[in-house]
């Protein structure tokens, strides 16, 4: 069994010198804890969960399966992909990954299907065979992916400028961001092409950030496609690997994380942070980062007048989307029912927007899906888990349709929401079925989570998944940054930069530069050398 670094929360745990608390161990609190650790400062980090790691943890059932809660595939960690020395930063190199292969995403619209190949030139090609017609609009919608994400990440890293910086070069480089961010991903591709499948292919990623083409910004669709179009890849030994080997680095640095450790109150005088409140034990520290979402941060831990201070303001924004999920355990191997590593876009017709904004709890299931198998992802699994395999499914789940059974207790929310659960379970099932035939008398274990089991482990008010929307509005939202208006209190998360496990890391390197300034050189070279 493999040693655990995190802590449960006692009241004599001495916390005394501490220079910054995290509230929240997701990938973004993990990862500021590490650079700040690396740097010589005593770091805690508090996570109210029992599980840390967000998003990146897993859970099991008594028939010996696991699942992953969020991740199911990472971009841009293969050899020489940009994001890879930053996980192995973080990780200690601790953790390795596994190419999907050749295919990482397969997309089905009605009766036909379409393969999303792994690089760039690839999936031109590929495209070009299906659309002969459009080589000109595919060439063109390539070129727009990467001029918007040239200007995406100097957008990002101008998150870490000083006021006098961010309102003088920060200004021009939103300004030449604009065309990409303030437009939706529905009218840029419309603007090259007026082929409505072809449209529908390439938006079939949506699900990654949530949002229908017509309300989603291009921006942040150019970021998830730009982060996938080298292929996809996943964590051996599974998703938790992520959290785990990054706490042990915390703790091998001096830093500390503690499950059942839910702040009440970041304590705030005179516009500067003193520390935090848990179970009315007041903790002082030198600065707080909260890693649970902006809402959560506002609205929960600071009062109205610190909020009004930070000119924080979320009226014009929607949390995104919530998700159902039916998690599948069967009694044979990968291998033996040969399941594939590449995911699954399942969509009914190539109207996605009329598929998502028209979506009800009855016909979300039967109109779109997506559908991961993280056991034949992982190059591990069969070692530490023979004649076992894992499927998850998940499709749209809007807080509104369960929210009547919110204030009911956890896993015994009544009859009616169980049979929500079940008619999802059987319409999914049936859809695994239709692709899978072979897994039919092999699914032994299942189990459905809503937005409510989202809301129940996260606190998300709306369990939602993606932090707040990916619209044009998103990227106008001045206070969406690693520095508030009040002093020692910072924000890392997917709100702060863009959705996913990387948009998270990347937040907690932004931040990080914010504290450590001219410093964090030093842990630039030492993450080179290593």
């Amino acid at each position: 069994m493999s040693k655990t670094y995190h802590k449960r929360l006692t009241a004599d745990a001495d916390f005394s010198g501490i220079d910054h608390i995290i509230i929240g161990s997701g990938m973004g609190g993990l990862t500021v804890a590490t650079w700040l650790a690396k740097a010589g400062k005593k770091v805690v980090v508090f996570e109210q969960h029992y599980v840390p790691g967000g998003f990146t943890h897993s859970f099991k059932r008594k028939k010996g399966f696991n699942w992953d809660v969020g991740v199911h595939y990472v971009g841009n960690v293969g050899k020489g992909g940009s994001l890879k020395s930053l996980f192995d930063f973080i990780t200690n190199n601790k953790v390795e990954w596994a190419s999907m292969g050749d295919v990482y995403d397969r997309v089905h619209i009605a009766n036909d299907i379409y393969e999303f190949k792994a690089g760039k030139e690839n999936m031109r090609q590929q495209l070009k065979e299906y659309f002969p017609e459009d080589v000109d609009a595919i060439d063109a919608y390539l070129a727009l992916i990467d001029k918007s994400n040239k200007y995406g990440s100097a957008f990002f890293f101008e998150k870490t400028f000083k006021p006098v910086l961010a309102l003088t070069i920060g200004k021009l480089i939103q300004r030449l961001y604009r065309p990409y961010s303030q437009r939706t991903t529905y009218d840029v591709i419309s603007s090259i092409t007026e082929n409505k499948r072809l449209k529908a292919v390439l938006c079939a990623q949506c699900g990654n950030y949530g949002l229908a083409p017509k309300s989603s910004s291009f921006a942040a669709h150019a970021m998830v496609i730009g982060h996938f179009i080298d292929g996809g890849y996943y964590p051996i030994g599974g998703a938790d690997r992520l959290a785990t080997t990054t706490i042990e680095n915390i703790h091998n640095h001096g830093g500390e994380v503690y499950i059942n450790a839910s702040v009440d109150e970041i304590v705030v005088e005179r516009n500067r942070v003193k520390g935090v409140k848990i179970d009315n034990r007041f903790i002082p520290c030198k600065s707080v980062i909260s890693n649970i979402g902006v809402d959560n941060t506002f609205y929960k831990l600071l009062s109205e007048k610190e909020r009004k201070k930070c000119k924080f303001d979320l009226s014009n924004i929607n949390p995104s989307t919530g998700h159902s999920c039916l998690y599948v355990g069967l009694d044979a191997s990968d291998a033996d029912l040969k399941l594939p590593k590449h995911n699954i876009w399942y969509f009914k017709h190539d109207d996605q927007d009329e598929i998502i904004d028209k979506a009800t709890v009855a016909n979300a299931p039967l109109n779109f899906s997506y559908i991961s198998f993280p056991s034949a992802k992982d190059p591990d699994w069969a070692k530490t888990h023979p004649n076992k395999s894992t499927i998850q499914a998940i499709t749209l789940g809007h807080y509104d349709w369960f929210k009547a059974y919110k204030d009911k207790p956890w896993m015994k929310r009544g009859e009616a929401y169980e049979a929500l659960k079940l008619d999802f379970e059987e319409k999914m099932l049936a859809r695994l079925y239709e692709l899978y035939p072979q897994i039919k008398g092999h699914v032994v274990e299942t189990e459905v989570s809503t937005p409510l089991s989202t809301q129940h482990f996260t606190n998300h008010p709306h369990g939602e998944i993606y932090g707040l929307e990916h619209s044009p509005k998103r990227f106008t939202l001045a206070f969406l940054r690693p520095e508030t208006k009040i002093k020692g209190l910072r924000l890392v998360g997917q709100d702060i930069t863009i959705v996913g496990v990387a948009g998270a890391m990347l937040s907690g390197m932004l931040a990080a530069i914010t504290i450590l300034k001219f410093g964090v050189w030093k842990l630039f070279k030492q993450m080179k050398r290593s």
